[in-house]
């Protein structure tokens, strides 16, 4: 990525995921795909001595009184708002997630797509930081035919790749590594670039050139990493000025 990505991807507010959540609205609106983040399961827990109110959240004491037809301004309402959040005695509690954080489908065909969004700033991607139960789900996606894998963001280097399940998959097995280093993603995989408009990482165009330089289901690809035990260096013929 240039610094001009960077800097692209920082005006638009919360970082990575941030930029990608504006890059699928974009690709819906080009009729490229349909992909949403899913939300995060979970309940709210009461105190025992609180009386349960279902899903309804108690009033705050400066909004209570107010009776029908009753008016305030719009800052008094957003502090009683803040006031009333901070006194609430609920707390939400997630639950562990069985899918990973983005699914849809791809246009024209309707194929469906399964991702989860990394960022690290090591030069690796660790699998400790990969939960067990999305890997899992991945590996099932990819075996009926889905996009799945990891869009991983390597800070460090500015550069975003889109990691096949299939991948991490022979990593784990043949490998008997605990990550997947960025200097293998830099010269197997294809680096995300940066799209027009609002598409800020054009990580479907990458699929689209993994898959046909690799195969949709990377078959070949993994039969040659197991040939090659090693990721090879890129050699250059001369120096670079």
């Amino acid at each position: 990525m240039t610094r001009g990505r960077q800097q692209r991807g920082a005006e638009r507010g919360s970082g990575f995921q941030e930029a990608i959540n504006h890059t699928n609205e974009a690709y819906e609106k080009l009729g490229r795909a349909c992909i949403t983040r899913k939300a995060i399961p979970g309940k709210y827990v009461v105190p025992t001595n609180i009386r349960r109110r279902g899903l309804v959240i108690p009033l705050t004491p400066s909004l209570a009184p107010l009776k029908t037809g009753a008016t305030m301004t719009a800052a008094a309402l957003q502090a009683s708002l803040v006031a009333g959040q901070a006194g609430d005695p609920r707390a939400f509690v997630p639950e562990s997630r069985g899918e990973p954080d983005y699914g849809g489908v791809m246009a024209p065909g309707g194929r469906a797509i399964f991702y989860d969004a990394k960022t690290t700033k090591r030069n690796a991607l660790d699998f400790d930081n990969l939960h067990p139960h999305q890997v899992t789900f991945l590996e099932r996606m990819a075996a009926c035919g889905a996009a799945a894998g990891f869009l991983v963001e390597f800070a460090a280097h500015q550069s975003v790749f889109f990691v096949p399940i299939q991948v991490v998959t022979l990593f784990r097995a043949a490998r008997r590594r605990k990550s997947i280093p960025y200097q293998f993603c830099a010269e197997q995989l294809e680096r995300v670039s940066a799209g027009r408009g609002l598409v800020i990482y054009d990580y479907l165009t990458a699929i689209e050139r993994q898959e046909a330089r690799h195969g949709a289901t990377y078959q070949g690809f993994v039969n040659q990493i197991k040939a090659d035990p090693k990721p090879r260096r890129p050699t250059f013929a001369g120096n670079c000025g």
